[in-house]
């Protein structure tokens, strides 16, 4: 077995805080995020790793210096058996699976952003692979009453995106162990989907419900009418009762922002709308009427 010391850099009379440093600043120069590919940085990177196992705590160091790790009792045992001429059972062959080699970056080490970002979060002494993020841009009506959706992450893997109903720009989707792999035998990292909801021309989300501006004529608003208006579920027919005005607002129930089961309502907003180019024959019948039914908005509450 290799002196940890030595793998570290250090001397035995170390601090501990000094042999934290030390294996930091390794471990950054030869972790495998950092070297893709190179088999070299990642033997290196589980050396460093095991020897901080090794002396990283004090409880740790003193095991090892007074000759009580696993590794010095298998290689007490293997000396024993050698020098009796026979072969046996290993050390380790009764001991639970799993790597030699932990990968952790443990509380006793320190915070350091560069770690939580570089080398992910840790399950159960082992590394964690990266999570990785993206953006999904979301129709409005799929954002609305929910849809499902196909992605392709960057490693290959295709998800089945269930996008629930009413979600919202910047909303972000987990998948677990969709990330990367781990660098060791952890468990790899998840996913992370960022929704961007696609706004939808003359559609406004207002809570639950979502408001929607229909242009009427005057006669329209004063005679009333039934006219078709458009919903998330395609457009229905509306009766316009006789004497509204711009900023009237009617309700359509159910055709809203889905919450659950349920769903919101649709806010119809009422804009009166003159003709561009008056008709001379229509401005002459207006003139005749306006004798006689002619009224002030301005004194109206």
């Amino acid at each position: 077995m290799n002196d940890p010391y030595t793998i570290l850099g250090v001397s035995k009379n170390s601090s501990l805080d000094e042999i934290k440093k030390r294996y930091r600043k390794l471990a950054k120069k030869y972790h495998p995020d950092l070297n893709p590919g190179n088999k070299e940085a990642e033997k290196k990177f589980k050396e460093i790793s095991h020897a901080f196992d090794l002396i990283g705590t004090n409880d740790s160091r003193a095991k090892f210096d007074r000759g009580e790790t696993d590794e010095q009792q298998q290689k007490k045992y293997e000396e024993y058996m050698k020098a009796q001429g026979r072969r046996g059972q290993t050390f380790h062959d009764s001991q639970e699976g799993g790597g030699r080699y932990s990968y952790s970056f443990g509380d006793d080490v320190g915070g350091d952003d560069f770690f939580e970002n570089l080398f992910g979060r840790r399950r159960g002494g082992i590394l964690k692979g990266a999570d990785v993020n993206y953006k999904m841009l979301v129709e409005f009506r799929e954002a609305a009453i929910g849809a499902e959706k196909t992605i392709t992450l960057q490693n290959g893997k295709t998800l089945q995106v269930k996008i629930p109903a009413g979600i919202e720009t910047g909303k972000k989707l987990r998948f677990k162990g969709m990330g990367e792999a781990s660098s060791g035998n952890g468990q790899p990292g998840d996913a992370y989907i960022e929704i961007d909801v696609n706004p939808l021309p003359g559609f406004k989300r207002s809570g639950m419900d979502v408001e929607v501006e229909v242009p009427i004529s005057f006669i329209e608003a004063i005679t009333g009418a039934e006219i078709k208006v458009p919903t998330l579920d395609g457009e229905v027919f509306l009766k316009i009762p006789a004497g509204v005005s711009t900023g009237s607002k009617l309700r359509i129930k159910g055709k809203g922002i889905g919450v659950g089961d349920q769903r919101g309502h649709e806010i119809v907003v009422l804009k009166v709308v003159t003709p561009k180019e008056v008709n001379p024959a229509l401005k002459s019948a207006i003139e005749n009427l306006k004798q006689q039914f002619d009224y002030n908005p301005r004194t109206q509450q």
